[in-house]
């Protein structure tokens, strides 16, 4: 490889923590919960929000990732960013339940192209550098910035809200469009797609390799999707789960900064823990925190039951990095955006059909309720989707 390519390349890990910064650099996320209710929406109608933003990436994720893996992930991670900006200015505009509809179907439309994308060119640059073993810890320093970046997304937010809702929403319409320049400065890999010339083929080939490749691989994929899940039923339970201990909405930002902060710190460090100790103690532990979670928040009253949504970004740090590490590792190079699109479909398929219910739940009964159930549905899912992975007894790493 020439110098001038090798700069080239290793510069895409650099632009890539840039991208995934200002990708998740989501101002109006904090108080996206009040954003809606201010106009007149319903905790159910929020939720039925996600299941249709959950409804497009279903219908796109999958086509969007093989997409990639035939044309190329730049340009598809760079038309992905235009329809992100496109849906940012919506919301921004949306004023009607109608109009938030169109918002998070152009939304899910966008981010689908973006979908896994990132990961597999950070992958194949790392293949080119001939660092394939490194994965996870690359892995954990992109969650650090993408958490970072929500973190400090978040206290801006807070302290625009504070002002007026309308704020962090004109933020957000402005920010939206600097992670465009940054995909198209992307340099992609040369000689790691699929084949344009039998889609059935490359389909099946597909198929055997994130499925049938080994059970550790699929129980992998259904543990990341599982606990992936958690964390973003969490996500869409704080904003309620805080306004009914009485906190204010200033406060909202410093909350969700906090938590993704934690995640930031984690991420970095999880790959080194799972190396010292090894992959066991760290799938028992993503797998545990959610049932903690969930039941310290239902059950223990007033404020205190704010230290149990700190399970969460433990939870998603340990989930992204070490499950998400463990797949791309064991797919193809010329298809791990179709195995990522195909791990985010799994997550968005379930809050598609399980967030309105939960939506429906916290209207009716309160969040403390919710988080009941929630809890309990983990506790059965201990040892339906993590015994099995555990029953491998293999370490990740490897």
């Amino acid at each position: 490889m020439e110098r001038a390519e090798f700069l080239r390349i290793r510069a895409n890990i650099s632009k890539l923590y840039a991208f995934t910064f200002f990708q998740m650099f989501l101002v109006i996320i904090p108080v996206i919960v009040p954003y809606f209710q201010a106009r007149g929406l319903n905790l159910q109608q929020v939720f039925t929000l996600q299941g249709i933003f959950g409804g497009a990436l279903i219908l796109c994720d999958a086509p969007a990732g093989y997409i990639a893996d035939v044309v190329g992930r730049k340009k598809t991670m760079l038309i992905g960013s235009v329809v992100c900006a496109i849906g940012w200015q919506l919301l921004c505009f949306g004023k009607t339940f109608n109009d938030f509809v169109i918002y998070e179907m152009v939304l899910g439309i966008g981010l689908s192209l973006q979908s896994g994308c990132d990961v597999a060119i950070l992958y194949n640059t790392l293949d080119k550098l001939r660092l394939r073993g490194s994965g996870a810890g690359y892995l954990g320093r992109r969650l650090t910035y993408s958490t970072v970046g929500e973190g400090m997304a978040s206290l801006l937010g807070g302290f625009l809200a504070g002002l007026s809702l309308n704020y962090p929403a004109y933020a957000m319409a402005a920010v939206s469009w600097i992670p465009v320049f940054i995909a198209a400065s992307i340099y992609e890999p040369p000689g790691q797609t699929l084949a344009r010339t039998s889609h059935a083929e490359n389909l099946r080939a597909i198929g055997r390799a994130v499925f049938a490749h080994s059970k550790l691989l699929t129980y992998a994929l259904i543990a990341f999707i599982f606990y992936g899940f958690a964390t973003f039923v969490a996500v869409w339970s704080m904003q309620p789960y805080w306004q009914s201990r009485g906190l204010s909405i200033h406060s909202f930002g410093y909350l969700w900064a906090a938590n993704n902060f934690i995640v930031a710190f984690v991420a970095r460090y999880v790959y080194r823990l799972e190396r010292k100790v090894g992959s066991v103690p760290v799938v028992i532990a993503v797998a545990i925190l959610p049932i903690i979670g969930f039941f310290g928040m239902g059950l223990v009253p007033g404020l205190l039951g704010l230290l149990f949504t700190l399970s969460f970004p433990i939870c998603r740090a340990g989930n992204q990095v070490i499950f998400q590490d463990a797949i791309n590792k064991r797919v193809p190079a010329e298809m791990r955006a179709t195995a990522n699109s195909v791990a985010s479909l799994g997550m968005r398929a379930l809050f598609l059909f399980f967030g309105p219910l939960i939506g429906g739940v916290l209207d009716a009964k309160g969040p403390d309720h919710a988080m009941v159930v929630l809890g309990s549905i983990y506790l059965v899912g201990f040892f339906l989707v993590a015994w099995p992975l555990l029953s491998q007894r293999r370490n990740f790493t490897t």
